[in-house]
């Protein structure tokens, strides 16, 4: 049996700039005057995806790059401070080098990995 091995790089976008992050999340609180459901509608998002936007936990998230002009206009914010940093990527291969095989012997190829010792897969 022959195994073909194809090595095929996974691109993934990073932030092109660095910010404070608990500055941007005050900064974020400090303009939500509205509900999250009223945001969550106005952008036609799951209110999941905006509550993160404004946590300060391990949950916060930073808001998606094709929203971003839509929020600010929802929250009424002015400053373009932040813009780079929400919606500037640069592209770079992944460094997770078993993402980056492909075996091919009638479609055999490593698709699952573990991330944690107490997590079990049983088949």
């Amino acid at each position: 049996m022959k195994v073909i091995y194809y090595d095929i790089p996974e691109k993934v976008e990073i932030r092109k700039h660095t910010c404070d992050i608990k500055e941007f999340q005050s900064f974020l609180k400090m303009h939500k005057k509205t509900t999250i459901k009223e945001i969550a509608n106005a952008l036609n998002i799951s209110k999941t995806e905006v509550d993160h936007w404004f946590r300060s936990d391990k949950h916060f998230s930073i808001p998606n790059k094709n929203i971003w002009v839509e929020l600010k206009k929802i929250l009424k914010i002015k400053s373009n401070k932040y813009d780079a940093f929400v919606t500037e990527f640069i592209e770079q291969d992944g460094v997770h080098e078993q993402s980056n095989r492909v075996y091919d012997i009638n479609g055999i190829a490593p698709t699952i990995t573990s991330t944690g010792a107490d997590i079990r897969i049983i088949f």
